[in-house]
């Protein structure tokens, strides 16, 4: 692997095109928000009709909220959609910085009252930050590469009729009756 490896060094062109497909791509968003988880609709309905009275968000959060971030107020922090259950990043996705939802959103953990703080276009990381984990990516690539070709080009014949050689050619087929090596 080592002699692979060597023979085939990683480039910055590869680095750069590998970067470009992951990250050049991104025109994604992120949003800083804060919820109230509540276990059923109609409590998620009552904090709602409490928001619109001028309730403070953050703090029916610590008070009424079942989630991990009501000592928090509720403050989920910076997230990508991706980073989120599916109707939650959706409902995110579609307020506006500032708004908070107007009817509940369910998922698998309960339902949510979302405020969406902020948002902000999604900033790659610099080329610089990732050129070693995109090195090694692309060498344990080229590995698993070579891996899978010797064993493609490998005709492994076991010679043989005791026992211990039958249950080795059972659990390792040998070619089809006929075939030939490379």
């Amino acid at each position: 692997m080592r002699s692979e490896i060597a023979a085939t060094p990683i480039d910055d062109a590869e680095l750069r095109a590998l970067y470009d497909e992951r990250y050049g791509e991104s025109s994604g968003k992120e949003y800083k928000a804060r919820h109230i988880l509540l276990e059923d609709e109609d409590s998620a309905r009552s904090v709602i009709a409490e928001l619109e009275s001028g309730a403070d968000f953050a703090e029916l959060a610590r008070e009424r909220s079942t989630g991990p971030s009501k000592t928090e107020g509720g403050d989920l922090g910076w997230f990508e959609p991706a980073q989120m259950v599916e109707p939650f990043a959706t409902a995110t996705a579609e307020l506006a910085d500032g708004s908070y939802s107007k009817a509940p959103v369910q998922t698998q953990f309960g339902w949510h009252v979302i405020l969406r703080e902020s948002s902000r276009d999604a900033v790659p990381p610099a080329f610089d930050t990732v050129k070693d984990e995109l090195t090694l990516e692309l060498q344990q690539q080229r590995i698993a590469d070579v891996v899978a070709q010797i064993r493609a080009d490998t005709r492994i014949e076991i010679a043989g009729n005791d026992r211990r050689t039958r249950l080795v050619s059972r659990r390792f087929p040998g070619p089809a009756a006929g075939d030939r090596p490379p």
